[in-house]
Parts: structure tokens; sequence; C-alpha cells
């Protein structure tokens, strides 16, 4: 098969892919530096996650938790001058994927949400460290507003891993 046809093949594929699940690690834009790729790759997980979680959970307390965790990753991967699924997923952030979409019920949501919780104090990390140290304006005040919400997020998946 010449390269074309695999080119056509392999895009055709993926439009049979569940929503999300077509993110895999891109190259990057030259003009990103490395802190804003950070941010966004943990941005695409919590978005690819958390599109299993609205598949898969019976919990409405996980599904509302998702639905709110893909539109603010929408709403900061575009503050920070990219867009969701941009920069896909670490190796790491990948196995974790796999792992989760092989679970289901009870067990798929707890593993959810301990996901969602070293997902996001991992971000909280990043996104101090951007609003302190970033060199793009725009995603640094973006950093600064999203630290708040990451720390209510926390609060939030506490109390839903607590019940």
């Amino acid at each position: 098969m010449d390269r074309r046809n695999m080119l056509k093949a392999a895009a055709g594929a993926a439009l049979f892919l569940p929503a999300g699940m077509a993110f895999t690690a891109q190259a990057q834009p030259a003009a990103m530096d490395s802190m804003k790729a950070s941010a966004l790759e943990g941005g695409d997980f919590a978005t690819m996650t958390s599109e299993l979680a609205l598949r898969k959970s019976r919990s409405a307390a996980v599904r509302t938790f998702a639905r709110l965790e893909i539109n603010e990753q929408e709403a900061t991967a575009r503050a920070f001058g990219g867009r969701p699924g941009m920069t896909g997923l670490t190796a790491r952030h990948r196995q974790m994927v796999d792992e989760l979409a092989a679970l289901d019920g009870s067990a798929f949501d707890a593993m959810y949400v301990r996901g969602q919780i070293m997902g996001h104090e991992e971000l909280l990390r990043i996104h101090r460290n951007y609003a302190r140290r970033g060199s793009d304006p725009m995603a640094r005040g973006a950093a600064t507003v999203a630290v708040p919400s990451i720390e209510t997020h926390l609060a939030m998946l506490r109390s839903m891993r607590s019940a």
C-alpha cells in the first residue's frame, strides 16, 4: 500500500473511534514552550478520561463533573493558544486511559476519580508555575484564573471519592 493510501486508511479509521479516542501525541508547534505544552497535555488527559466517563459512568455526579471538565479544558486550551487534543497524551497518560477504558461500573468511577485527582494535582502545579513564570501574558492570566478552579475541582473530586 502506498503512503497516500495508508494515510487515507488511517484517517478513515480514526472516524470510527469514539470521540476523543483519536487523541495521540502530535508534533507541537515550534512556538509552544514546554510549560504551555505540559498544561495542554494534562488538559488532553482530563478531556479524554472525561469523555470516557460520559459514555461509561452510571454516576450522575461523575457525569456532571466530566461535562464540566471537558468544557473547562476546551476553554483553557483556547486561552493557551491551542485547541483540545493538540498535544495528545503522554505514554503514561495513554496507559492510564487504556486501563480506565477496560473498567466498568463502580470500578470505573473509582479509577476515574482517582485519576482526576492525580491529574488535577499535576495541573495545579503546572498552572501555579505558569502563572508565575509563563512567557505568554494571555496564558499566564488564564493560568492565574485556573488555579482556584482547579482547587475547587480537587475539593469536588475528594468529596466524590469519600462518598
